[in-house]
């Protein structure tokens, strides 16, 4: 098999495809493991690698890959630069951290804890770290910020190293959810998250507070200079947009600000709409034609 970058990817800079040995596309390098391999390609004259398949897992689709590299110095630290995103202006009113994000962080600190007394658990002990472990995932899923993806692959590292069999179930599931497929799979479910919220009684109230002391158009104006264009990209196709953001390693607080501009912006478009909307239902005129002229006459309704 040989990997190579896909430079043409507008999703993901950074992605690397698998050919088999009759040159067939047969899939993406997972995202957990793209700084060891690029790390590896640094090293390489023709940015290529190619080596053999030495295992495969039928359940969750994958196949481990083996190359030598000679004068490897270790994985890559640069390939997510989040600079740009840090140095983003926003002055606009922010949500609340949804209560799933509270959880999300609750369930990492609990995982931690739990890891830390595994030389005393019992079966049971370790059924419910199981548990916990599977529901952590669940909730993970809305979240796409950088530092859950790096405490996703530092948890499967983890794991990996402690090297109970009877954790290769949730080690596969977190794998396969990084990767190119399920990413993919999950941005339905990240937008519609995203719009329960912005639509929510409690975010609308929060807005409505703060709509006389921020401006809708710089507040889009601010928007429309996040990075790469992607409020633009929110605008033309927001699961695309979504899509495009798991590859980015944005953090969350940054994407919380940006999602919060994105909510009061909309809102008060919509207000603006239906006052649009009532003023031409009031003013509407009903229209009589009488040969060439057309006299109006005001409807009192």
């Amino acid at each position: 098999m040989t990997l190579r970058p896909e430079s043409a990817n507008d999703n993901d800079k950074v992605a690397v495809r698998a050919y088999d040995w009759l040159g067939r596309h047969v899939g993406y390098v997972s995202y957990n493991l793209l700084p060891i391999v690029w790390g590896a390609l640094r090293c390489t004259e023709n940015f290529k690698l190619r080596g053999l398949i030495v295992s495969s897992n039928i359940k969750h689709p994958c196949i481990t890959f083996e190359c030598s590299v000679p004068g490897y110095k270790g994985p890559a630290t640069d390939l997510y630069p989040q600079k740009i995103f840090l140095e983003w202006k926003y002055t606009g009113p922010v949500l609340d951290v949804p209560e799933e994000f509270d959880n999300l962080v609750y369930m990492r600190d609990e995982i931690m804890d739990r890891l830390g007394e595994r030389d005393d658990w019992d079966d049971e002990a370790q059924a419910n770290f199981i548990a916990l472990v599977k529901r952590f995932a669940a909730y993970l899923k809305y979240d796409i910020s950088g530092e859950m993806s790096d405490y996703r692959q530092h948890l499967i590292q983890k794991l990996e190293d402690i090297g109970r069999y009877e954790f290769q179930e949730i080690i596969d599931e977190l794998t396969m959810s990084v990767g190119r497929t399920g990413r993919e799979t999950s941005c339905g479910s990240v937008l519609d998250f995203w719009k329960e919220q912005m639509q929510s009684a409690d975010t609308r109230k929060h807005l409505m507070v703060h709509q006389r002391k921020y401006n809708a158009k710089t507040v889009e104006k601010e928007l429309e200079e996040f990075p790469e264009n992607l409020y633009f990209e929110w605008k033309a196709n927001p699961e695309r947009f979504v899509s495009k953001l798991y590859y980015r390693h944005i953090p969350r607080e940054v994407i919380w600000r940006f999602v919060s501009g994105i909510a009061f912006v909309e809102m008060t478009n919509a207000i603006a709409k239906k006052a649009e909307d009532e003023k031409a239902i009031h003013e509407k005129r009903n229209v009589i034609l009488t040969g060439d002229n057309a006299s109006y006459i005001e409807n009192k309704e």
